[in-house]
């Protein structure tokens, strides 16, 4: 007699444009690749949670008591609960899901459950692999319950898992990429907080393509947080000058904060300073430390400029033909490179992935390169490049000849 399983799964995303300017409301655009995650669940007679990871490993956390998982409960007390039970890092991805969906759908499972775990997605290396967890989870407990979401429901859900039970800071690009995307296309999302649009096709015989660095990536390491929170700052500090309130800070345009730069933007402020003049920040997930300094200027006008460039990007990709192809697709790198320079600008950078960016400039458009990023949040991961699909052996020589030192070659993301 066969088991009863249920089954949900999602793709990792390639950050083509946007990256770390979600949270502050931007225009990013996102492509889903064909690796994917698939989370299986099948029911156990005892009470208790066990997962297992083709990645990670194994762990086994007791039932979580029903007044836990009541609709009205405290997202407090579910950390509590897992801090309690020592939950592996990994394991919370899954497991927050899963808290998470019981209230919100005000369900809970008959008995125990196991959480198989199977992925292609790298970790750490920037492609989302977090997301992909998260919504394949979801998926799964849909199936399982016979309760689904409507609309970014499901990718909100998950955004809320790892927020407020993993503790990393991501905006909402990264699940709402996994739950909605297309292969093929680039999916263009406005992070207010979740409006989609219709998806952008490529041009014939353009592709994008992940060239992993080598280098590993985490959302919740120092830089991403400390470069989201002098974009918060940045935020509080253009509010207080020019009186008024923004629901985000991309409401302005790259003209108006030029302006402002010297005049009421500081390059960079040390969090005592910024707490002794304007008190905090309205983003719950940044922390100011008094001693640390923060890179305002950049942190607040990168999302900003980049809104502009996926905007701009979109409409060249939209009007794209035969006759305006090349200069198309040269114009759209361009503005890779521009978005490249603002991660380094607030600290995201890496100097591996600044080599890599170097090779696809130097090649160029004569032989089919035409930008390339660092994507997600930064600080190593991988570099998102575009290019025509003739050139992609090239590419593939060009990755199997540059590595960096405790690194080894690693296949291309497509």
């Amino acid at each position: 007699m066969s088991t009863v399983r249920w089954q949900g799964e999602a793709p990792g995303r390639l950050d083509f444009l946007g990256g770390v300017a979600d949270y502050s409301g931007s225009l990013v655009l996102q492509m889903p690749i064909r690796a994917k995650t698939r989370v299986t669940i099948t029911p156990l007679v005892e009470p208790r949670l066990e997962l297992t990871s083709e990645q990670e490993g194994a762990a086994t956390l007791p039932m979580p008591p029903h007044a836990l998982l009541d609709p009205a409960g405290e997202v407090a007390s579910l950390r509590a609960w897992l801090d309690e039970h020592q939950a592996p890092h990994w394991a919370r991805y899954p497991v927050g899901c899963f808290l998470l969906f019981c209230q919100a759908q005000d369900w809970l499972p008959p008995a125990g459950l196991r959480f198989a775990i199977a992925s292609e997605v790298p970790l750490s290396m920037g492609v989302s692999s977090s997301a992909a967890l998260e919504v394949a989870t979801l998926r799964a407990l849909e199936e399982m319950s016979g309760r689904y979401f409507e609309g970014t429901a499901l990718a909100r859900l998950a955004q809320r898992a790892e927020n407020d039970l993993v503790g990393a800071p991501c905006g909402l690009m990264d699940q709402l990429a996994a739950a909605h995307g297309i292969r093929g296309a680039l999916l263009p999302i406005l992070c207010r907080p979740d409006i989609l649009d219709e998806p952008v096709a490529l041009p014939a015989g353009a592709i994008v393509v992940g060239w992993p660095s080598g280098v590993c990536h985490a959302v919740s390491a120092s830089p991403y947080a400390t470069a989201r929170t002098a974009a918060f700052m940045g935020k509080k500090i253009l509010e207080n000058a020019l009186a008024c309130s923004l629901s985000h800070v991309t409401e302005l345009t790259p003209d108006q904060v030029a302006e402002a730069y010297g005049s009421i933007l500081p390059r960079a402020s040390l969090g005592r300073d910024f707490l002794a003049r304007y008190g905090s920040v309205d983003d719950p997930l940044s922390r100011i430390d008094p001693g640390l300094e923060y890179p305002v200027w950049a942190a607040v006008s990168f999302p900003i400029e980049e809104n502009f460039r996926a905007a701009l990007t979109v409409r060249l990709l939209r009007g794209i033909g035969q006759g305006n192809r090349q200069e198309t697709l040269q114009t759209v790198g361009e503005l890779m490179y521009e978005s490249h320079a603002g991660y380094s600008a607030m600290g995201l950078g890496c100097p591996e992935t600044d080599v890599m960016v170097q090779a696809v400039r130097e090649r160029g458009p004569s032989q089919g390169f035409y930008g390339a990023r660092v994507s997600g949040g930064g600080s190593g991961g991988t570099v998102v490049v575009l290019l025509d699909a003739d050139a992609l052996p090239e590419l593939e020589r060009l990755a199997a000849n540059l590595f960096f030192a405790g690194s080894s070659p690693a296949p291309l993301i497509v």
